[in-house]
């Protein structure tokens, strides 16, 4: 089994390729090309697909290449084995056997793609290609998912009520606000519809939104009554989106809604006592604005004309006609047609608006509710603005903070995640004076990076050790913690600091983030959510840091450890062999001169150091040796090696029938070893036959057996009951089990001796 790898460095966006061929040339060219069409390919390769299960199973794969016909296992039959360890990761059939069934099949089995070999070097472009956009779809996919479950303990935190629906419109969440809500708890709308909290009448109604929402994959806002479970009628204002992914599939949808039973009672008992002339016109926090028929004003608050810079008083512009209004604020909009129309096509639906969006050139967001309203001398009309500026801004802060991550998630070391972070804390969150910290062994909570304005402040930045400062307590507790004035606190760390407020975030075990400000009183509980929503997202990217060092260690460590085999493999292979050689030529020569039984025990050990050279060589070599497996009829194989063994007066049995596909090599050195073993220990009479499961076979003799407590130690290397063993013969032959991923374990005998039984093993019928 032979495993290359075709990158030694992970490149700033690794895309891990494992390709299985049993062909070794494939995969080495395949290797070649896909990494000189894109250094971000970092290509395994195997030509032996239970050695390449083990790889997905031990470390990261982004992506699994395999051909179809391959001797021990097919390309589907990998496939369900690689599924049962990773149901996500891409799996491309590319294959030099193409057919319409093959693809029926490969398409039914739930393969990526299916790429079929052809001449010429093309096809490698199309399959990098393909490779890319498989992983990029998986990444994706997992991106949106953490992106989510950081997002979902602020819905579950919302006061809004707040209901998640999937594409069939069937409730799979609902947070606390809408059990409050609705008075359902949350398994008596969990797997339903809305049926439940919809009166009757307002089916109809409801399923035009839902009909709306899937067409046109946006929002919806609308007020509509609901029934509680008790029975009771309530006025909710609902707000309601749908999510879907860059591809335009629908990942979720969300209803948040409120209920406003109260408000719109108090708007009824308004306009009752003729809103006109109530004193709460004027102190209302919000914009309003009263129109009559024709569209002339009739009334306007101070609020509306400061949101919209109306440098005049409320009378100045009582009776002003709709275009004459549109005029005085038209220097906020870049289209006030645009403005105007907007507002007509509100009023000629002749029904009550929610929260419709408005924005304006200097960034300015709004929303506004209409209301057909009616007067003493007609109809008219009832417009209110909120300023939710703020409100946006957290959301393009919360958008802003996503973003970061997948940044994050691109650095390639703890010092690059720290730059990236302060930076986003800076431009996202506002905090101009910012600092990351890391825990450094020995040294403490070390600055790693900052913005200069924390440097201008602070001058040389301090680093923390055990026990020192606030930074240290909030590292140890965990706990994101603002201290409104750091000089009122105990554990100040330099008093003599202009800083006089700071927010700190704990980083989980890798260290902290410290914002200050030279004002008191300077952080608010929204700075201190989206930093720790930050923090989260820097532990993450640390993490990964972590891991893809350890991996390259992991790699580095094994490229010295094959450097070391193969120089001692020369060494034993030439350096002592020919030394070796010259001690037999020696010795011949010698017992021609003379006759001495001395030269005898020269002999001997000039042999056990040959067996040892022999055996030496084996466990280096073999441990990188391709198995090329061929089908073995068992019974005449076992025969042929027993010839092969000095045996002496040992009685032999062969109990076993059947195939195997095995390396014929490896697999002879197996018996050998095991059948010399069972002789050379006392065994007088050796058998070899079939496990009662069928799940492989046996070697055992009559031999004194091995005690249990050493059946641990025997596959060790240069472990040896036996004087002149060299101790290599059971290592090499679980060297050959494993090659094969089958399993040796040893045992006690039918008659008492030691029993080796391999296990793992498919035996077929014989042919």
């Amino acid at each position: 089994m032979s495993e290359t790898t075709a990158e030694s460095q992970d490149p700033p966006t690794e895309i891990r390729v494992l390709h299985v061929d049993d062909d070794p040339d494939i995969v080495e060219l395949t290797a070649s090309f896909l990494t000189r069409f894109d250094d971000a390919f970092s290509v395994y390769t195997s030509t032996d697909p239970e050695a390449a299960l083990g790889r997905i199973e031990g470390e990261r794969i982004d992506c699994v290449v395999s051909d179809y016909e391959m001797p021990v296992m097919d390309g589907l039959e990998l496939l369900e084995r690689v599924r049962e360890s990773d149901r996500n990761v891409p799996f491309i059939l590319f294959t030099g056997r193409g057919s319409e069934a093959i693809a029926s099949k490969a398409i039914s089995a739930g393969v990526t793609d299916y790429l079929q070999k052809e001449t010429g070097t093309e096809q490698y472009t199309v399959l990098a290609n393909r490779i890319k956009n498989a992983v990029e779809q998986v990444r994706s996919q997992r991106a949106l998912a953490e992106s989510q479950r950081r997002l979902s303990r602020f819905i579950d935190q919302s006061p809004l009520g707040t209901i998640e629906y999937d594409e069939t419109f069937t409730i799979v969440r609902v947070n606390e606000a809408a059990t409050e809500i609705t008075g359902y708890e949350a398994e008596e709308l969990v797997g339903g519809t809305w049926l439940p909290i919809v009166p009757e009448e307002g089916y109809r109604h409801v399923a035009e939104i839902e009909r709306q929402l899937l067409a046109d994959r946006g929002g919806y806002q609308s007020v509509n009554d609901i029934v509680r479970k008790n029975g009771e009628r309530r006025l909710c204002s609902w707000h309601n989106r749908v999510v879907t992914g860059e591809d335009g599939d629908i990942l979720s949808i969300f209803s948040q809604f409120e209920d406003v039973t109260e408000e719109e009672q108090r708007r009824t008992q308004l306009e009752r006592t003729n809103i006109l002339r109530s004193t709460l016109f004027e102190t209302l926090p919000v914009g309003v604005l009263a129109e009559d028929a024709d569209r002339n004003v009739l009334r306007v608050n101070e609020r509306f004309l400061e949101l919209f810079d109306v440098s005049a008083e409320p009378e100045d512009v009582i009776e002003d006609d709709c275009e004459a209004f549109a005029a005085r604020v038209s220097g906020l909009f870049a289209e006030p047609e645009g403005f105007v129309s907007r507002i007509n096509e509100l009023i000629d639906a002749r029904e009550p608006v929610w929260n419709d969006e408005l924005v304006l050139d200097d960034g300015r967001a709004f929303e506004r509710n209409y209301r057909p309203i009616e007067l003493p001398d007609g109809s008219g009309h009832l417009w209110v603005y909120y300023d939710v500026t703020e409100r946006k801004e957290r959301e393009r802060r919360l958008e802003a903070l996503n973003e970061t991550a997948r940044e994050l998630m691109t650095a390639e070391s703890c010092e690059e995640v720290a730059e990236i972070g302060v930076d986003a804390a800076k431009t996202i969150i506002g905090l101009d004076a910012n600092v990351v910290n890391l825990y450094r062994g020995g040294e403490g909570l070390v600055p790693v990076a900052a913005t200069e304005t924390a440097r201008e402040l602070v001058g040389e930045l301090p680093t923390f050790a055990e026990g020192e400062g606030i930074a240290w307590r909030v590292f140890e507790d965990g706990e994101a913690k603002s201290v409104d004035d750091i000089q009122a606190d105990p554990d100040v760390y330099n008093p003599e600091t202009p800083i006089r407020s700071e927010m700190y975030v704990p980083l989980d075990e890798y260290g902290i983030l410290i914002a200050g400000s030279p004002t008191p009183d300077a952080f608010d509980d929204e700075d201190v959510v989206l930093s720790e929503i930050l923090g989260i997202n820097i532990v993450t990217a640390l993490e990964q840091v972590r891991r893809n060092e350890r991996i390259r260690e992991r790699e580095r460590e094994l490229t010295r450890q094959n450097a070391r085999l193969e120089e001692f493999a020369s060494v034993v292979s030439h350096d002592l062999r020919n030394p070796l050689n010259v001690a037999s030529g020696r010795l011949d020569l010698a017992r021609e001169d003379c006759d001495s039984e001395q030269l005898e025990y020269v002999a001997d050990a000039h042999g056990r150091m040959g067996e040892l050279i022999d055996d030496l060589l084996t466990l280096a070599r073999e441990r990188d040796t391709d198995v090329e497996p061929t089908s073995v009829e068992l019974a005449s194989f076992v025969r042929s090696c027993w010839g092969n063994v000095d045996t002496g007066d040992a009685a032999f049995t062969v109990d076993v029938e059947g195939t195997v596909d095995a390396d014929e090599t490896q697999l002879r050195q197996l018996f050998e070893n095991l059948l010399r073993n069972a002789v050379e220990h006392g065994g007088d009479a050796v058998r070899v036959g079939t496990l009662e499961d069928g799940d492989g076979f046996y070697v055992e003799d009559d031999g004194p057996g091995i005690p249990p407590d050493e059946r641990g130690d025997i596959f060790e290397y240069g472990y040896s009951t036996t004087p002149g063993g060299t101790g290599f013969g059971l290592s090499i032959a679980k060297q050959c089990v494993e090659a094969h991923g089958w399993e040796i374990r040893v045992t006690d005998g039918a008659d008492g001796g030691a029993r080796f039984e391999i296990s793992g093993v498919t035996v077929g019928d014989a042919e």
